[in-house]
């Protein structure tokens, strides 16, 4: 779990996070030592409190998740479909040509 990564980073001290998820400081120590671990209700709330997805929070993935992409990705998701469609085919355009442009850089 990457809990004392993402709470040094954030510059925040073990009371003050456990403060923020609602559990006793030295809750947070264990957590961090790897003799405990969260409640996914726990977990949760320690992943919004970072800004980073579960995955990212124990250590499945390395991608950050852009908070900006998703809201975009939200917003195009409740769409009608004819306006999804056209969006997407656009931004698969985009990101080919992209793709293109940074191969031959």
């Amino acid at each position: 779990m990457r809990l004392s990564e993402l709470r040094k980073k954030f510059n925040l001290s073990q009371s003050v996070l456990a403060k923020k998820i609602g559990v006793h400081q030295n809750v947070i120590g264990r957590y961090e030592r790897g003799e405990a671990r969260p409640s996914i209700e726990l977990a949760l709330k320690l992943a919004d409190v970072f800004e980073v997805s579960l995955d990212y929070l124990v250590g499945k993935t390395n991608m950050e998740v852009d908070e900006n992409i998703l809201a975009q990705v939200l917003t195009i998701q409740k769409l009608p479909a004819k306006e999804k469609e056209h969006i997407l085919y656009t931004l698969h355009a985009l990101i080919r040509d992209a793709k293109t442009q940074h191969a031959y850089s």
